[in-house]
């Protein structure tokens, strides 16, 4: 399955109106926006990022929308610039275990929602990687120090937080209405794969050039070059699960406080 058909499931489960309005936390270059757009050529997007660069990009790509467009940095730790119950439908992807209090974004989300609002999240379980290539002992190394990593940028990591998603969205003000798993594979070392084995190889080197972590570079090197080696010759499999949960806002839960439009 692919990053776009994730981006389908989350039109599919979000339930958006023709004319509604949708946030994507953490939207980075955009491409969940994208896909409501074309979509929902007329709802009202927003996007909060805290990247300036990726930013740009999403505001390239979401130009041509004919629906009002409001993209913004904003640190996704705080009180969302956000009214209360002034969305139909917040999606994010990857973005929880970044944050030091997952609990309160989802109290946030639950805020800025409508009743009957949607939330649709998702997260790869970093920790369940599948890489098959390098020798056993080194494989597994190298998948345990990855989930493990917390990279300079990063507020805060977890590599488990894929199989935790279900439990906090549960734990939260947000009635949980739905959980399925999307699985990312490839027998090729390209697209996907090929991104996150980057990923994997620069996020650990990064690491280890700080004088962090269990991993030296030469193991790394070593890693990255059998798993280049087994595409090479045919032996190579990728698979990254990733945990899907839909939600939405029922009329009972307790009063979280007050917030300012966005501009």
């Amino acid at each position: 399955m692919t990053n776009e058909t994730l981006h389908d499931r989350f039109i599919e489960l979000a339930e958006l109106p023709e004319r509604g309005r949708a946030v994507d936390l953490g939207c980075g270059a955009g491409p969940a926006l994208a896909a409501f757009a074309r979509r929902f050529p007329q709802a009202h997007l927003t996007g909060f990022d805290r990247s300036e660069q990726a930013l740009a990009t999403a505001r390239e790509r979401l130009q041509s929308h004919a629906g009002t467009v409001k993209l913004g940095s904003v640190d996704l730790r705080e009180k969302l610039p956000l009214a209360d119950g002034s969305v139909d439908a917040v999606v994010s992807s990857n973005l929880l275990e970044c944050l030091p209090d997952p609990a309160q974004l989802l109290n946030e989300v639950w805020r800025v929602l409508r009743p009957g609002g949607r939330a649709v999240l998702s997260h790869s379980d970093f920790d369940s990687l599948v890489i098959a290539g390098a020798p056993v002992d080194l494989d597994r190394k190298i998948g345990h120090a990855f989930a493990d990593d917390a990279p300079s940028w990063m507020d805060s990591s977890d590599g488990r937080i894929g199989r935790k998603l279900p439990g906090l969205i549960q734990a939260s003000p947000l009635a949980r209405t739905h959980v399925e798993t999307v699985v990312t594979s490839s027998t090729e070392l390209s697209g996907h794969a090929a991104r996150r084995v980057g990923d994997i190889r620069g996020a650990l080197q990064s690491t280890a050039k700080r004088g962090h972590g269990t991993l030296s570079p030469d193991e790394i090197d070593d890693w990255y070059t059998a798993v280049q080696q087994a595409a090479a010759t045919g032996r190579f499999f990728f698979a990254e699960t990733a945990v899907l949960v839909a939600a939405h806002r029922m009329s009972g839960a307790p009063e979280l406080g007050l917030s300012q439009d966005f501009r």
